[in-house]
C-alpha cells in the first residue's frame, strides 16, 4: 500500500504522470473542493493552465440521512445510484433534491461567482483527493459529458478497485496512485489527512487569478 504524505505530495505525484499526457494540449484543473483543491493546485501549477472548482452534493433520502444514493449538480445533472429506486417514492424526496441543487449553487456562488463554464474543447483534468463510493464524482462526469471538452482525464491519489472498473468507461483517462482492493477511507493512505477551510480553498483559487507559466522543471 502507498502512502502519501499529504496532499500536495499527492498532487506532485499526479502532476508528473500527467504532465506528458497533456502536452501540446489546452487544458484546466477542475477541483473537488476542499480537499481536491489542494491536489488541484500542484497539478496546475505543473502544467501552467488554469484551476477551478466544480461541486456536486450526495443525494440521501430523508429516512436515512447518512445513505447517499446519488448526487446532483448545480444545473440539475443527477447520477441515480443502485438504491435510487427503493427509496425515491419517499415523502419529502423531492424536497432534499431541491435542497442539494440550491446548496451546490450557493457554494458554487461563494467559491467563484459564477456557476457558468465555458471549456472551449479544453482537456478537463478532474481532481479530488481521493474517492470513495464515488457518487459526487460520478455525477460530474455525467456533467462534463454533455459540455463541449476535448477530453476528460480523472486524477485521484487513490481510488478503490471496483470503482476505478466503474468509472473507467466514462472517461478518456484515470490518473492515480493506489487502487485498492480493499478499501476502508480515503484517509488511511495520507499520512497527513487534515481538514481543509474555505479560506485555504479561496487563497489557492486567487493565485490563479494571474495567468500560469508552465513548470518544465528547468530553473
Amino acid at each position: 500500500m502507498t502512502v502519501i504524505k499529504n496532499r500536495n505530495e499527492a498532487g506532485k505525484k499526479l502532476a508528473e504522470k500527467i504532465f506528458e499526457m497533456v502536452k501540446g494540449e489546452e487544458s484546466t484543473v477542475l477541483a473537488i473542493p476542499r480537499g481536491g483543491v489542494v491536489v488541484g493546485e500542484e497539478i496546475a501549477k505543473k502544467l501552467g493552465c488554469s484551476l477551478d472548482v466544480i461541486i456536486s452534493k450526495k443525494i440521501t433520502p430523508p429516512s436515512s440521512p447518512e445513505y447517499a444514493i446519488g448526487a446532483i449538480t448545480h444545473d440539475g445533472t443527477i447520477y441515480r445510484g443502485q438504491n435510487w429506486d427503493r427509496f425515491s417514492q419517499e415523502s419529502k424526496f423531492e424536497d432534499e433534491i431541491s435542497k442539494k441543487k440550491s446548496e451546490v449553487k450557493r457554494r458554487l456562488e461563494e467559491y467563484r461567482g459564477s456557476a457558468e463554464y465555458k471549456f472551449d474543447n479544453k482537456t478537463v483534468i478532474l481532481v479530488d483527493d481521493g474517492i470513495a463510493t464515488g457518487s459526487s464524482v460520478f455525477v460530474l462526469l455525467k456533467w462534463l459529458s454533455e459540455r463541449k471538452v476535448n477530453r476528460v482525464i480523472l486524477a485521484v491519489p487513490v481510488i478503490p478497485a471496483n470503482t476505478f472498473e466503474e468509472m473507467r468507461p466514462l472517461v478518456d483517462a484515470i490518473v492515480t496512485l493506489e487502487i485498492p482492493v480493499e478499501f476502508y477511507a480515503v484517509g488511511q493512505f495520507y499520512e497527513e489527512f487534515d481538514q481543509v477551510s474555505d479560506e485555504e480553498v479561496m487563497t489557492i483559487l486567487d493565485k490563479f487569478k494571474k495567468p500560469q507559466t508552465v513548470d518544465n522543471g528547468i530553473s
